[in-house]
């Protein structure tokens, strides 16, 4: 639990109770997002609830639940839209107002969590099988985040894109880009071995904002234009306006990584005009994409495992943050209980 900003601390807590229609998951794997890290540091935009991204084994069923039971093998998506409202009616259910209040009680970085009823009706529980262990299962969520951020931008084979940030989901852009057909994709990021780690899951060169010109070598390798797309998985404002200039006239940018609250960004808004460059952001996922995931993860089109650097015990998850957080040796970090 958050003790406090910048603090964690494991607390003992009752293992929870549930209803006639819920679920009791015993977390096996839960991976730390990069808005667990925001959410420490009291700069989350989105509920501040701990570890989303988990697998797991059923350890207790509702007698009204259907479908599962003890012992099944799962992956849990943590929020649910309603399906009824003007934004689920027109594909924009992250948008839903029931969204964002359904979670996991009382965090996926716990020994047990609670699968409340509007998550297990909703259709936000799936069974992993057998070739999915539960690394790979709880890397489907943070995946299928990325195919909607794409989606919404539109990826065509041929295009060319920069990925802005490449930590563990600006790599499983990459992954996606590749998949999706993309002839020219670069990675930007200020770590050497995250770079490296794009260039090996198919960037195909990648690029240190601090002493090179972005814009201008992607320029000198595709053609002056600029790239077609550019996803910015990253909240530093500065990716931001490197992406702007990055993209051709009439690309697009993607904002996918959360910035914190109240970050400001200075953009010239006239060339933005001129140039009819698009900016589109992306937050979470629904189940449609949900079920890409699993399906491209379960059929192995694209391994995210292969991301991550460090695998710690629940007992360490505060290591676990600020391990994932110092990026200097760690991609992808996966909290784990035995």
């Amino acid at each position: 639990m958050i003790a406090g900003k910048g603090k964690i601390e494991l607390s003992e807590l009752p293992v929870p109770a549930i209803g006639s229609q819920e679920i009791l998951v015993q977390m096996r794997s839960c991976g730390v997002c990069g808005t667990d890290i925001e959410k420490v540091h009291g700069e989350h935009i989105t509920p501040p609830i701990l570890g989303h991204e988990v697998a797991g084994d059923i350890e207790r069923v509702g007698k009204g639940v259907q479908g599962f039971s003890v012992g099944d093998r799962v992956i849990v998506h943590h929020h649910v839209s309603c399906g009824s409202c003007f934004y689920c009616k027109n594909g924009l259910e992250t948008l839903c107002e029931s969204y964002p209040r359904s979670n996991l009680a009382p965090c996926g970085f716990a020994e047990f969590f609670r699968v409340s009823k509007t998550l297990v009706t909703g259709g936000a529980v799936y069974k992993l099988p057998a070739s999915v262990d539960y690394d790979q299962g709880c890397q489907i969520e943070p995946t299928a985040c990325c195919i909607r951020a794409l989606n919404r931008i539109g990826v065509k084979a041929g295009a060319s894109a920069v990925v802005f940030g490449v930590g563990p989901t600006g790599l499983t852009h990459v992954q996606l880009l590749k998949l999706y057909g993309a002839a020219s994709i670069f990675a930007v990021d200020v770590l050497e071995n995250r770079r490296k780690m794009a260039e090996k899951v198919g960037a195909e060169q990648s690029f240190n904002p601090l002493d090179q010109d972005v814009p201008e070598e992607i320029s000198s390798r595709i053609g002056s234009r600029g790239a077609d797309l550019a996803i910015v998985a990253t909240g530093n404002p500065k990716a931001i306006q490197q992406a702007v200039i990055s993209v051709r006239k009439g690309g697009k940018v993607l904002l996918f990584g959360a910035p914190a609250r109240g970050t400001q960004v200075s953009l010239d808004a006239s060339q933005l005009f001129l140039r009819e460059v698009g900016l589109q952001s992306s937050y979470s996922t629904s189940e449609t994409e949900m079920r890409i995931a699993f399906d491209l993860i379960s059929s192995g089109k694209i391994y995210p495992s292969m991301l991550i650097s460090h695998r710690l015990p629940l007992e360490q998850v505060a290591e676990a943050i600020s391990l994932a957080e110092s990026g200097n040796a760690a991609v992808k970090v996966i909290v784990q209980n035995a």
